[in-house]
């Protein structure tokens, strides 16, 4: 089954093996709750280690989360920049969020209908995702994914309708 990120572990807290986590989820709550099994992942090496979650807690933009078989914080220190992947399941997402890889491959329009470019990568900032979007023959364009920005999203054409303001382009 594919599998989607949930986050990346960004540090180590203590000695026991806890790491920090740089969330990329918009329900971090239910994704991370005790028992879960997700797939560490080095995108680098391909690396990958299955892991059940064992705790994990907010703590101030972050989340703290500790793995069954990451005991100590030698094992830890090596999980920095793993991604944390969990099994993709339609149905979880409501009305209005998406996954990352459903939009990636989207074309982008203006609200007159003219061809902006091509989604090709989904970037996680403290305050909003952003599209990356790739064009013709101009610099790859940043676009807030919010709703000043975005109008509207159809799946099924895999078109994305921006609101362009000036200097956006």
């Amino acid at each position: 089954m594919e599998q989607v990120s949930i986050g990346k572990i960004i540090g180590t807290v203590g000695l026991r093996g806890e790491v920090k986590v740089f969330v990329t989820t918009d329900f971090p709550v239910q994704r991370f709750k005790k028992g879960r099994k997700v797939t560490l992942l080095n995108e680098e090496t391909e690396e990958s280690l299955t892991s059940i979650i064992v705790s994990a807690r907010k703590v101030k933009d972050r989340f703290v989360v500790t793995f069954d078989n990451i005991n100590i914080i030698e094992e830890a220190d090596k999980m920095i920049g793993f991604l944390i992947l969990i099994e993709k399941q339609q149905d979880e997402l409501p009305h209005g969020y998406f996954f990352h890889d459903d939009l990636i491959g989207c074309s982008t329009i203006d609200e007159e209908n003219n061809l902006i470019g091509i989604v090709y990568k989904i970037e996680d900032y403290p305050a909003h995702r952003t599209l990356r979007i790739k064009r013709q023959e101009s610099p790859d364009v940043l676009v807030p994914f919010i709703k000043a920005f975005i109008k509207s999203v159809n799946m099924e054409k895999r078109e994305i309708i921006i609101k362009v303001i000036e200097g956006m382009l």
